[in-house]
């Protein structure tokens, strides 16, 4: 039973690998540059929208008096778009560090204390 069972499995996972790879129906195209272009602003413009929807962003653009920010990405030319995809780009990921900076500067000299006094 034991011997069948494993023969079932075993062909099986060769059958499969071996005709899985040719299941998949794949496409390569050329597609114009004007094509490309096109898909590189239309992104641009997605992640100016994605940013702006964001809820810490919207609160401050109320705060600085601008709510309505988020439809006036249609208005702006592909330059400033790109502009401002690639500042969005350039922004730091987290919040302030310097209290987390702090914490962990604290942290590694206690490490250090207690590894010098465990030597001697």
């Amino acid at each position: 039973m034991k011997n069948g069972l494993r023969r079932l499995v075993c062909g099986t996972l060769i059958a499969t690998s071996v005709l899985v790879p040719y299941a998949a129906q794949t496409q390569a195209a050329m597609i114009g540059s004007e094509q490309a272009i096109i898909a590189s602003k239309s992104a641009e413009r997605e992640r100016v929208r994605a940013f702006l929807a964001r809820a810490e962003v919207q609160k401050q653009l109320a705060a600085l008096g601008a709510p309505n920010a988020a439809e006036r990405v249609n208005a702006l030319t592909d330059d400033e778009a790109q502009a401002l995809a690639s500042r969005i780009d350039a922004l730091p990921a987290g919040a302030d560090i310097s209290v987390a900076a702090a914490l962990l500067i604290v942290l590694i000299l206690v490490l250090l204390v207690f590894m010098m006094d465990r030597r001697r």
